[in-house]
């Protein structure tokens, strides 16, 4: 194409058409030509660069609109764009750069703050995000992008209010905005606000008629509403497309429970079998179940040798006493002893957050040799890292609580294999053991739709595990004949037989007396709302005997991986 500078004008245009037609090919040859006979210009540079970003071409797209930015050094989008792509590319500093000059050049922006939200929330800001979206809302009440994602962001940290605030209001701006239906119905799920819940089902299946996603959602109420029939019948022929196939394992579930619910165990098993075998297909980070094991194997090996004599205690560097710790394997109980003790006015419970994991992570860099030189530790060391764990656990507090709540008790079950390391440095810890008949807790456990990890791997099948369980049980009994750990044990059993008299022995192990707001702790679960563990529905009601010896209708599948749990059915009395 050869054409003069006074065609120049009609070029763009006809170029511009072809880009507004989503024709890419012919539009990117023109504006080839055209910056070849006039490099500076700065429309052909600009959507050149735009075309290559579309195209995934990121290192020729920040080549043409670096070049933009230098001819028409004022352009807003030019930068919005670059900030973009620089996140993409893993240049968080150009990207914060670009996205801000943006915001420079036009602080009125609602787009640019829309921008700047973006690249905080990759970077993990979620404040920062949060502020950015909010301020893009402030200038454009009616910023559909800015409404739906700040709703996501307070939805991820379990602010249901504001959550449900945003995502409403997405609604109201797009009444057939998928996502925000999606996220909403995902929030009244979990926070148990089963009437909102029932309505925006129905509101949302009016406008999508036979959507995956929303049968699914109506799955989940009806399973709420204990109509388990009409859950397999609606889900028996719900097809996902195959980037949804995580999805997939929750249609599964949900079927295998239902299952379950009306007696059916045959069919039960069968779909919770392939529940799992549906996450492993979704496992994209090749979770290795023997990664996991082999931590817990050497720790037997190592501390089942390990003279006790070889710890001197010392006493405390700091102002705080040291912590109580709520342990167990999973599926054990742990989450219905956190609603029942957060109840009580002078107790705050940290769930789930891996501080501990953080903590000896920071400490094996320290002393170069994961736990085998747990010996050698300096006084300064001590010091140091009792200051991390209180300051990582203080993130986590209610601060408004805090001057109230006397006791604080770190809830993660599978704290259990860093015990040696919890009691190195807090000598005087207190722990809560939470457990269950195993084979309830092994059955438990298989059934549970957990995120796939090198731990949670070993749960794809019953006879793992049961394997699990033995080897995280030895290593706690190594622990407990070694060290002299203060303990007490909590059975699930006596829990929601004998209630009172089970929080009350736990009540005393923590020097705190009776009070009357334990016994409603359901209501306690109910204002948290969102809890972040899979026990949500259990704790969020009244105690119930039923899943007491819920695995003898599984019997005959558990017959190999009961072999590996006789030791501990006998040592519990079980």
């Amino acid at each position: 194409m050869n054409f003069k500078q006074s065609d120049l004008q009609n070029n763009l245009n006809l170029a511009l058409s072809y880009l507004e037609k989503n024709n890419f090919e012919k539009a990117s040859n023109i504006y080839k030509k055209i910056i070849k006979k006039y490099p500076n210009n700065f429309d052909a540079n600009f959507n050149l660069g735009t075309i290559y970003a579309k195209n995934n071409n990121l290192e020729k797209s920040v080549i043409l609109l670096e070049k933009a930015s230098a001819i028409n050094p004022n352009n807003e989008s030019t930068y919005n764009n670059l900030g973009l792509i620089y996140l993409n590319l893993g240049n968080n500093e150009k990207a914060l750069e670009k996205s801000k000059k943006a915001i420079s050049i036009n602080p009125n922006s609602s787009i640019a703050y829309s921008h700047l939200g973006i690249i905080y929330s990759n970077l993990g800001n979620v404040n920062a995000a949060t502020e950015s979206y909010l301020q893009a809302i402030k200038i454009n009440p009616k910023n559909t992008f800015a409404n739906y994602n700040v709703g996501n962001l307070y939805k991820r940290i379990n602010d249901i209010k504001n959550s449900e605030k945003y995502l409403n209001i997405t609604l109201e701006l797009d009444p057939n905005h998928l996502p925000a239906y999606n996220n909403l119905l995902e929030l009244y799920d979990i926070s148990n606000q089963n009437e909102k819940f029932e309505a925006l089902i129905n509101q949302a299946e009016k406008n999508f008629e036979q959507n995956p996603t929303i049968i699914l959602f109506k799955a989940k109420l009806f399973y709420k509403l204990k109509k388990f029939k009409a859950v397999v019948e609606i889900l028996e022929n719900v097809k996902f497309d195959s980037d949804e196939n995580f999805k997939e394992d929750s249609r599964l579930e949900l079927i295998a429970k239902s299952y379950d619910q009306v007696g059916n165990y045959k069919n039960a098993y069968y779909f919770f079998e392939q529940t799992n075998n549906q996450k492993i297909i979704n496992d994209k980070n090749n979770a290795n179940k023997e990664v996991y094991l082999d931590i817990i194997k050497k720790r037997i090996n190592y501390f089942s040798k390990f003279n006790n004599q070889d710890w001197k205690t010392e006493k405390n560097e700091n102002k705080f006493k040291d912590p109580v710790f709520l342990i167990g394997f999973p599926r054990s109980g742990t989450t219905l002893l956190d609603t029942i003790l957060r109840s009580h006015p002078s107790v705050d419970v940290i769930e789930e957050i891996p501080i501990i994991d953080k903590f000896v992570n920071k400490l094996e860099k320290k002393i170069d040799s994961e736990f085998k030189n747990l010996n050698s530790i300096s006084s300064s060391l001590r010091k140091e890292m009792r200051n991390f764990y209180f300051d990582q656990r203080n993130k986590y507090l209610n601060n408004n609580n805090n001057n109230k709540k006397t006791v604080v008790i770190d809830k993660m079950p599978l704290n259990i294999i860093y015990v040696a390391e919890i009691f190195r440095f807090f000598p005087k810890a207190k722990f809560i053991f939470a457990l269950r008949h195993p084979c309830d807790c092994v059955l438990s456990c298989f059934m549970q739709n957990f995120l796939v990890n090198h731990a949670m791997a070993n749960f794809l099948n019953l006879k793992d595990a049961a394997k699990m369980y033995d080897l995280v049980m030895n290593l706690w009994q190594i622990y407990t004949n070694k060290f002299s750990i203060n303990y007490h044990i909590t059975k699930y059993e006596d829990l929601v037989s004998n209630f009172k008299k089970s929080v009350l022995d736990i009540l005393s192990f923590l020097d705190l007396s009776w009070s009357d707001e334990v016994s409603e702790f359901y209501k306690t679960s109910q204002k948290r709302g969102m809890i972040s563990t899979p026990s949500y529905n259990q704790v969020s009601q009244p105690i119930y005997t039923k899943s007491i010896g819920r695995w003898k209708n599984y019997e005959n599948e558990l017959t190999e991986g009961k072999t590996f749990l006789e030791n501990w059915i006998k040592k519990y009395d079980y």
